[in-house]
């Protein structure tokens, strides 16, 4: 399988249509390609960002382990305090992987690791991983923190 493949979306629906991209989000929302623009928050392929195919690959093997987490959460059954737990835990690999392929991801677009937040908490005011102030100024989300490249 072609390393853009195990990435690109099956339809359209949700691509990004704006004229250029600026920076880029790494997050689960349900659909078959973690990576979306911050601007409009939709799918990117990441042919068109011209990524290296050992970033795609990369990319694509911790997009398998945080959409397990992800579904064990939402499926409310006996894993769910588990997968809660990882899906916040900032020495968790899930968590630890997505920052640093934020950072790589960096290298070609300003890129954010979207932070998992449970809508039944508080809202938090600290970055999950080193607990300074969020920027709130923030399109999407809660707040941003640019030293970890993380979005809450």
């Amino acid at each position: 399988m072609n390393s853009y493949n195990k990435l690109r979306p099956r339809v359209d629906i949700e691509k990004c249509t704006c004229k250029s991209v600026s920076s880029l989000i790494l997050v689960d929302l349900l659909t078959d390609n973690p990576i979306h623009c911050f601007n409009c928050k939709n799918e990117i392929d990441p042919a068109i960002l011209t990524l290296q195919k050992p970033l795609v690959d990369e990319i694509a093997s911790w997009f398998r382990s945080y959409q397990a987490l992800y579904a064990l959460w939402l499926d409310s059954g006996e894993y769910e305090s588990y997968a809660r737990a990882k899906l916040f835990d900032k020495h968790g690999q899930v968590n630890i992987e997505g920052i640093r392929i934020a950072k790589q991801l960096s290298q070609y677009y300003p890129s954010y690791y979207w932070w998992f937040f449970d809508v039944d908490d508080d809202e938090p005011s600290q970055c999950p991983n080193c607990n300074n102030k969020l920027d709130h100024k923030v399109k999407h989300g809660i707040g941003k923190c640019d030293a970890c490249h993380i979005l809450v």
